[in-house]
């Protein structure tokens, strides 16, 4: 009989890995051994398809833009690239590699609902396939298929991968990084998730804020696997990978962060104080971490404020304690280090704890994994003899269903996030559209340079009005100017102006003054006034009006551009 002797691997290190402590055991494999591991590959599965299926519903339903959204849309109509590293418009931050993404997308596709939620709405897609993976590496039976059926239906990854600002690259950059650490973890001695670890962590700081609070707790996560057995060659990788992090946050804090925390961080921090723990007081500070962690920042995969996620909580709570007593410490470090460092950064006033599921939205794939190891935890404690380990589990799986199923069908009974944005989007479909038919329609401020009043001193319905306005204005979609030259007795030139209710006096002096040198050259023949709402619920905040004036040439030569008092020459470039 002829033996065959092993080859020595010439790529395998001399020394043992380092052990990694993965997967996590299930915490109820009863319940696994009755579903068998088909039928639990098959909801895995099929939950990642319902979450295909209700994000893109979300997607595609096209919701109006909302003051929320177009904040930061507003500065993608006028600006290149290298304006987004200055400032932004109506008190905005975000990273500018973001931006640049942003503006990429606008510049391939144009400005519209759609384009402006595409890049999130493919992270959240991909985030399915990623957190599958993820959550596959690190659990195993009913904790995996709870997990990845909470993450599938969570309601605040639902509406991010479908909403026009940065939360949602939170969690895909998060998600992205975690699983880079998880591969690292398995394998610390293998150089190449450490390479690519390396090399992604600048890039993901440069296009999420949150994400140096996950490239922090990496990094001591790292520290730690690596405390009893890692070489001086592990802990060099250690340290460039320290540096890639010093890196990327200098790169970050050069290029937009310093210059928009300084520009509009006294008022971040107001409206972000109620997030700040108050380390003076023990007892606001108990109060307020248990607000924290029962109310929005935890509505996975749903919830809500006023301990509305308490079971949430109670889910993630019993896996730290599984993954603790399982002696998993890396995974419990990979898991908690982010928040804690997020909460050094909220008690020094520089990043909100809790409030809202958009702060804490790059932590959603950390609690969906604790939520259903914890989950499956707790099935396990409560189980009874009586019945079949598999009962607790059927019974979540069909709530957490009902849960996805029931977002779209919200989502088609009301495609908004509050009815005045979908007034205020058909008022635009119209008025763009009809009001241009027989007459010449300028806006004063973009086509005509008449600045009555600051994009930063106006209110929240200035940026959906400009915003709607290049979406749905179908010149002002292909940037064409106007066409002075067509203004005649027959055509009338029709000039529109938003006037905000904070309008200053000056500003409205500005205005009359000019009102009244147009009128010595063109008759004023007719004046109508639109209104744009915004309401909170059913509560009435403040209503702005659209203005319309509307000018004939006084005489039968009064039809060319140039004899138009106050309007630039069509051949002349707009002010912006």
């Amino acid at each position: 009989m002829q033996t065959t002797l092993a080859r020595p691997d010439c790529n395998r290190p001399l020394k043992a890995a380092i052990p990694s402590g993965l997967p996590v055991p299930d915490p109820l494999p009863a319940a696994a051994e009755i579903l068998g591991q088909r039928r639990q590959a098959q909801i895995i599965w099929a939950f990642v398809l319902l979450g295909v299926v209700v994000r893109s519903i979300r997607f595609l339903l096209r919701f109006p833009l909302w003051p929320d959204e177009a904040f930061l849309a507003h500065n993608y109509l006028d600006r290149g690239y290298w304006d987004l590293l200055q400032p932004l418009d109506f008190y905005q931050v975000a990273p500018f590699l973001y931006l640049w993404v942003q503006q990429t997308f606008i510049k391939l596709f144009g400005f519209s609902e759609l384009t402006l939620r595409l890049y999130v709405f493919l992270g959240g897609i991909g985030s399915l396939l990623l957190f599958r993976h993820l959550a596959g590496r690190l659990l195993r039976g009913t904790a995996l298929v709870l997990a990845v059926a909470a993450f599938a239906v969570a309601y605040p990854l639902i509406r991010y991968s479908a909403e026009a600002k940065p939360y949602g690259s939170d969690m895909f950059v998060s998600l992205a990084l975690l699983t880079l650490a998880v591969e690292w973890c398995r394998r610390p001695q293998d150089r190449r998730w450490w390479c690519a670890l390396t090399l992604a962590v600048p890039v993901a700081m440069m296009l999420s804020y949150p994400a140096m609070f996950v490239a922090g707790g990496i990094s001591l996560t790292m520290a730690a696997v690596l405390r009893k057995r890692g070489s001086w060659r592990d802990w060099l990788c250690w340290g460039i990978t320290n540096l890639a992090i010093c890196a990327g946050f200098a790169a970050l804090f050069a290029c937009c962060g310093g210059s928009q925390m300084a520009s509009v961080g006294g008022s971040m921090r107001a409206s972000w104080s109620y997030t700040f723990p108050p380390l003076t007081s023990p007892a606001k500070l108990a109060v307020f971490l248990l607000w924290s962690h029962t109310s929005d920042g935890l509505a996975y995969p749903t919830g809500g404020a006023m301990g509305a996620s308490t079971l949430t909580t109670l889910c993630c709570v019993t896996a730290v304690v599984l993954l603790i007593r399982g002696r998993r410490f890396s995974v419990a470090a990979l898991c908690l280090t982010p928040l804690a460092l997020n909460f050094v950064a909220s008690a020094m006033h520089c990043y909100p704890y809790g409030g809202h599921p958009r702060f804490l939205l790059y932590m959603g794939p950390i609690f969906c994994l604790l939520t259903g190891l914890g989950a499956a935890g707790l099935a396990a404690a409560l189980r009874r003899r009586q019945w079949s380990a598999a009962i607790p589990v059927i019974g979540i799986l069909t709530l957490f269903a009902l849960i996805g199923i029931g977002c779209p069908i919200r989502d088609f009974l009301k495609p908004y996030k509050e009815p005045c944005w979908m007034r205020n989007r058909d008022l635009a479909r119209w008025f763009w559209s009809d009001k241009a038919i027989d007459a010449e329609l300028v806006c004063l401020r973009n086509d005509l340079g008449r600045r009555f009043y600051s994009p930063q001193e106006g209110d929240d319905l200035a940026s959906v009005y400009y915003c709607n306005q290049r979406i749905y204005s179908p010149r002002h979609a292909r940037r064409e100017p106007a066409h002075l030259d067509r203004v005649s007795q027959t055509r009338p030139l029709r000039c529109v102006r938003f006037r905000p209710t904070c309008t200053s006096p000056r500003d409205e002096a500005a205005f009359r003054d000019w009102l009244l040198g147009m009128q010595s050259t063109y008759q004023l023949v007719a004046a109508e006034k639109f209104p744009m709402s915004f309401y909170v619920y059913d509560e009435l905040v403040y209503v702005d009006p659209v203005e319309v004036y509307e000018f004939v040439p006084k005489g039968p030569d009064r039809n060319s551009s140039a004899s138009l008092q106050g309007l630039p020459s069509p051949s002349a470039p707009t002010a912006r």
